[in-house]
């Protein structure tokens, strides 16, 4: 159990007498796990806790093994709502491996701190066995992934991906976020997704980007052939738009910076990492 306060930017955590405050942190009353310094840093991290705000009684999985292959099992050995735990250390060595979430469970990796755990692969959301109802999430949260991400076809209640962050190859002929055929919301919360062919590619409803950044794709940094929400996102240093939607776009929140277009094809999106 952890003796710093949960809310990642607490001022606390950087003070010597924060591991002598464990009697007086307050913990959550349902998953147990996170602890604050105070109702002020619980209610600033809800945001992100609430999506791995889960019951204690929920039967979790450790990933045996540091392979993508590992994970899968793990995966595949699941039942819908379960969890799988990835611990800290890298995953894959060849860029080839695609890693196949197919049913609503929630994957986490190192906790705020992403970079813990490394994933060199594709990740591939969808339902491929066909056989649920509709009710349940599937939540990916705390990764460092190497490749690109594919969410499709699904009738899950929400996909949420969580403090992910994102590198695609560069120079990749595919995009780094492909999102198309969801029946429930999809939220992108607290990432970073830099390269790819488009950074995002929308073709769902219900697409929500919160709090991102996107960077350096090589043609547009979000592309959508349907209406989205963007909040509190950074979308910069792409080839061509910062942002191109037939269908246009909600802006939330106060704090949007977003990329004008067109640029020429050779932009700066090639001397950004």
């Amino acid at each position: 159990m952890t003796s710093r306060c949960s809310y990642s930017k607490c001022s606390t955590n950087n003070n010597d007498q924060a591991s002598n405050n464990t009697a007086h942190l307050l913990g959550c009353s349902r998953c147990k796990s996170a602890r604050y310094c105070s109702t002020a840093c619980q209610k600033k991290d809800w945001v992100f806790h609430k999506f791995k705000c889960v019951s204690p009684e929920v039967t979790r999985h450790e990933v045996d093994g540091f392979s993508i292959e590992a994970i899968q099992s793990a995966i595949n050995s699941a039942s819908p709502g379960d969890i799988v735990v990835i611990k800290e250390g890298a995953y894959g060595n060849d860029g080839q491996s695609t890693l196949f979430v197919n049913k609503p469970i929630y994957l986490w990796g190192g906790e705020e701190n992403r970079d813990n755990v490394v994933l060199d692969c594709n990740l591939v959301i969808d339902e491929s066995d066909g056989d649920h109802d509709g009710s349940k999430a599937v939540v990916v949260a705390d990764l460092f992934l190497d490749g690109t991400v594919t969410i499709s076809d699904n009738s899950y209640k929400s996909v949420t991906l969580c403090n992910i962050e994102l590198k695609c190859p560069n120079n990749s002929p595919r995009d780094a976020l492909k999102i198309s055929g969801c029946k429930g919301k999809c939220l992108i919360l607290g990432c970073d997704i830099y390269g790819g062919s488009d950074g995002v590619h929308i073709a769902s409803e219900q697409v929500y980007l919160k709090r991102t950044c996107i960077q350096y794709a090589q043609n547009r940094g979000i592309f959508s052939r349907r209406i989205f929400t963007i909040e509190d996102c950074e979308v910069s240093g792409c080839g061509g738009y910062g942002i191109k939607g037939s269908a246009g776009w909600t802006e939330k929140g106060r704090h949007n910076d977003i990329q004008p277009g067109p640029w020429s094809s050779d932009g700066p999106w090639s001397s950004g990492w």
